[in-house]
């Protein structure tokens, strides 16, 4: 009996070679060949589940936004700490949230000269976090709160990018945006 292949499955785990491959060689670096070594499966494999270098780029950024949303599960139900838990879980402070980071960091970039990766739902920044995030400040009677709510993400992005070159440390960046929420809040 021939062996049945979830397509799902295997499409995931080619877009993960993809980000692992991006982690160490950085975006532009990944193409078919390397995210089949990395897989361990043939260039054809690869170019059967994403037939573009365009495809394979999607499917990469497809799943990185979904490592960071899973990032987001499990928040508290309370909307003062749900604001909190929801913009420290946004912090690269540890390994994987900082591969993580780097790797959409890259994707960010490319999409400023790539029309069809910008044109992309999943190039977005934080589209869906902003009106999640201004809900719950509003419930907190937060004056402003989607113009907070804006400032709080601008002010994580920023302090990710301080984490990610070295700037700050991890202990620095969540106390810059305790800070902040203790005076916003």
């Amino acid at each position: 009996m021939p062996k049945r292949v979830d397509h799902e499955v295997r499409k995931r785990e080619m877009a993960a070679a993809l980000v692992r491959c991006a982690r160490v060689r950085g975006l532009h670096q990944c193409g078919f060949r390397e995210v089949a070594a990395e897989a361990g499966v043939s260039v054809n494999l690869v170019q059967y589940y994403f037939p573009t270098k365009a495809d394979l780029l999607l499917g990469g950024l497809v799943h990185v936004r979904a490592l960071i949303t899973a990032r987001f599960a499990g928040l508290p139900s309370e909307p003062r700490a749900r604001v909190r838990a929801l913009l420290e879980s946004v912090l690269p402070t540890d390994e994987a949230g900082t591969d993580l980071y780097r790797v959409h960091a890259a994707y960010a970039a490319l999409a400023f000269t790539d029309p069809v990766l910008a044109a992309q739902p999943q190039a977005a920044g934080p589209d869906e976090l902003q009106p999640m995030l201004a809900g719950l400040l509003a419930e907190l009677a937060v004056p402003e709160p989607a113009r907070t709510a804006t400032a709080l993400l601008a002010l994580c992005t920023g302090l990710s990018a301080y984490l990610t070159s070295g700037f700050l440390t991890a202990d620095d960046a969540v106390r810059t945006l305790r800070a902040e929420l203790a005076r916003v809040l």
